[in-house]
């Protein structure tokens, strides 16, 4: 995609195309899979054998919140020292969010940076977390508060991986898409509503390279995360403080679902979000089985997670709003009271307003 130093790829041949890209790297390789996905792990370990590169390590672990701390990097560091890779080497991260996350931190910081590639084998993955460069960990404190950007040397995105997961999981990546679209794509929220959770991958790979396309395009314009990347953070002040509030029992695409609808009911009085707007919005999300309705939450834990988010400027709670669809503003600031009464709207259904 335009842009960006490295490629996006949407494959049913991720084997392949990895061995490709790491061959013309180097000939070193260590391997680290959820393992919920080690069978398509073993398989690009098989491909990039194949090719000529030496796995010097294969690591399998069990993804999730949970695995996103500073010990996970840790654990990986000593790995790779036991197994000899170096420098030259090239770390490949297979899986979801959050195995990306945590192995790219950790090549971001083993000898002061190694080569690395994300294999996305979610949809979440796919369209988000594997694009940009972003890496990092959750801390006791909230999410994703210690990190790296540390850009890849290319993003593969396995559409043969996706057979594997049922339409529950594939539909949590629907508010990263429909984020997307409100942001830079309009017309991608109507291909998101015509779309079934059990579509084929031809249906599938248009909406992940229409929501990639998107964020390839905004990191392009900022890729050291210092201006106008702070758009693809649309809902997430909302949604991190969500999953952190309720000990990661929501989960983060539900997380986002919600966000999206409490940006745009903040929006309503600041920006000028239009009800008709904001329910073609809840519409996509619907339609996919995503909740808009906040449940029993302690909502000053809400916020006092907030508080704690890394986007949060001079001791103010600041937002990306949407403004009409494809058509973001960011830095909005709020009160603490703006804030909670966005909270006690979203515990109800939405209005026939749309909000």
């Amino acid at each position: 995609m335009d842009g960006l130093p490295y490629p996006i790829v949407v494959t049913d041949d991720a084997t392949a195309e990895t061995a490709r890209f790491v061959a013309q790297a180097t000939r070193g390789v260590a391997v680290v899979a959820d393992v919920a996905v080690a069978g398509r792990a073993a398989a690009i370990a098989s491909a990039l054998e194949a090719a000529g590169c030496q796995v010097l390590s294969l690591h399998t672990v069990v993804a999730g919140e949970r695995f996103k701390r500073w010990r996970s990097v840790a654990t990986l560091h000593d790995r790779w020292l036991a197994s000899e890779v170096d420098r030259d080497s090239v770390a490949v991260a297979v899986g979801g969010g959050t195995i990306t996350d945590v192995v790219g931190l950790a090549a971001a910081t083993y000898l002061r940076g190694v080569k690395w590639i994300p294999v996305a084998t979610t949809l979440l993955g796919m369209v988000d977390a594997a694009i940009g460069g972003k890496t990092g960990v959750d801390l006791p404190q909230g999410k994703n508060l210690a990190g790296a950007i540390w850009h890849p040397l290319a993003v593969i995105a396995d559409l043969a991986a996706l057979g594997t997961l049922p339409p529950r999981i594939r539909s949590e990546a629907i508010p990263e898409m429909v984020k997307a679209a409100v942001i830079g794509d309009p017309s991608l929220l109507e291909l998101i509503d015509g779309t079934r959770a059990d579509a084929g991958m031809a249906a599938w790979s248009e909406l992940i390279a229409r929501a990639a396309t998107v964020k390839a395009r905004v990191v392009a314009s900022d890729p050291a995360d210092r201006g106008a990347r702070a758009a693809l953070n649309l809902g997430h002040t909302f949604a991190h403080a969500f999953e952190h509030a309720s000990r990661y029992r929501i989960r983060h695409g539900v997380a986002v679902a919600l966000g999206l609808r409490a940006a745009g009911i903040l929006a309503r009085d600041r920006t000028g979000w239009s009800g008709q707007d904001q329910a073609l919005m809840l519409r996509a999300l619907r339609r996919h089985g995503l909740r808009t309705r906040l449940g029993r939450m302690d909502t000053r834990a809400v916020l006092e997670a907030m508080r704690l988010d890394k986007k949060r400027s001079s001791g103010s709670l600041r937002f990306v709003l949407p403004v009409r669809l494809g058509e973001v503003q960011t830095g909005v600031e709020a009160s603490d009271d703006e804030v909670l009464a966005v909270l006690d709207q979203l515990t109800r259904p939405p209005k026939r307003a749309g909000y």
